[in-house]
């Protein structure tokens, strides 16, 4: 068990009070009995550690105070003059100077950026103007700013798969530095992407990822890569692709007249080759799946493209997000209000969280309200693997 070091946290307490109050000539003060419950408790192993801390920065003259009839200290105070020798003490910089640091840094990525980095760095701007730290866990900490900032520059950058350790390595010259700054760029990128989506997939956006991932083809499919050709029909059960081969194919054929692309894995197991070219692309679209359906449009402009997906608001947003980035008129297939009632009445579903409820509010998804008033009004969303799991009647 760590020991709290009672005469820095005291010394910090007098210097976060002086940095928190406006301007005023007046002394500082703390009631040590207020802020340490335990000061007063006999029984109490702090009691002494306390009461030293406190005599101590008495007797070096950073703080004043007496004590009660009792013999404990109670209001002890820091004259203004004492608080650069207090900041020496705990060896902290004063907040104007890190305020400054850190614009000087914002301003500095300001002058060689236009993406992500600008963006971020242009609100913080206004943050600290009006004296507050940045957030996402950032705070004080110029080293966590400067490296957040430096992976929003670079991820803005990636145009191509890449591996979330190799990606660390290439700007930090350690392979694991990203991993404990991963949960605040995820928060940030959720915040300044506009095309909104579940934060676990959001590294995908912007082609970082922690593994190789693939898209899987059963069905209907012809694939050119070169000169080589691939009948996917001939392969029961389809196969699955690297991102990175996508790239490699140069022209697409379909033998039917139907795309169904599938948002979960099982959903695209279950659903039978003979409905047309079944996809999955797992997850999001990215630079390289785009372009992947940009081309499969390009040579099929008239086939039927529909989209299955989860009976959720992440779902629709996906199916949304697909729409908008490929130009590709999906339709929803079985993600209709008649399916969410179905699988309501039979008990297949799970209750809204705060996040489903807020993504209803997207102006992007308004022509699904019909369906988002049944889920609001029975608490309730579908996933895809409840239609087979309703044939299994267990």
């Amino acid at each position: 068990m760590t020991t709290l070091n009672y005469t820095e946290d005291i010394l910090n307490r007098f210097l976060n009070q002086l940095e928190r109050r406006k301007k005023s000539d007046k002394p500082l003060s703390l009631n040590i009995s207020t802020i340490y419950k335990d000061y007063r408790d006999n029984f109490s192993d702090s009691q002494e550690a306390i009461d030293a801390a406190v005599s101590r920065l008495i007797g070096h003259g950073i703080l004043q105070g007496k004590r009660d009839v009792q013999g404990y200290y109670t209001k002890v105070t820091m004259a203004l003059s004492q608080c650069d020798e207090a900041y020496s003490f705990v060896q902290r910089e004063p907040k104007a100077q890190l305020l400054q640091k850190q614009r000087e840094l914002l301003c500095q990525v300001q002058g060689r950026n236009t993406g992500l980095a600008y963006r971020f760095s242009t609100d913080m701007l206004v943050l600290l103007d009006s004296e507050k730290f940045p957030g996402y866990g950032i705070g004080q900490d110029t080293d966590k700013l400067r490296d957040i900032l430096l992976i929003l520059e670079k991820i803005d950058q990636l145009k191509t798969e890449t591996y979330v350790r190799n990606f660390s390595e290439a700007i930090f010259h350690d392979s694991k530095r990203f991993q404990t700054l991963q949960g605040a760029v995820e928060h940030i990128l959720m915040d300044y992407t506009p095309d909104a989506m579940d934060e676990s997939n959001i590294l995908e956006q912007y082609d970082l990822y922690q593994n190789p991932t693939y898209v899987y083809f059963k069905g209907g499919w012809i694939l050119y890569a070169g000169t080589c050709m691939f009948d996917i029909a001939a392969l029961p059960g389809g196969i699955g692709l690297p991102i990175s081969a996508l790239g490699s194919i140069t022209k697409i054929q379909l033998t039917g007249d139907t795309v169904i692309s599938v948002e979960n894995l099982t959903t695209y197991h279950d659903i039978p080759e003979e409905k047309g070219a079944i996809l999955y692309l797992g997850g999001f679209p990215n630079h390289v799946r785009v372009n992947f359906l940009k081309l499969l449009y390009q040579n099929e402009p008239d086939a039927n493209y529909f989209h299955q997906g989860d009976l959720d608001p992440y779902g629709f947003l996906i199916l949304e997000n697909l729409c908008s980035r490929t130009q590709i008129p999906f339709k929803p297939l079985e993600m209709d209000l008649q399916t969410l009632q179905q699988c309501f009445i039979k008990g297949h579903y799970r209750p809204l969280d705060a996040q489903d409820k807020k993504i209803m509010q997207y102006p992007l998804l308004t022509s699904y309200s019909e369906i988002f008033d049944f889920m609001r009004q029975h608490n309730c969303k579908v996933e895809q693997e409840s239609f087979e799991a309703m044939q299994l009647n267990l």
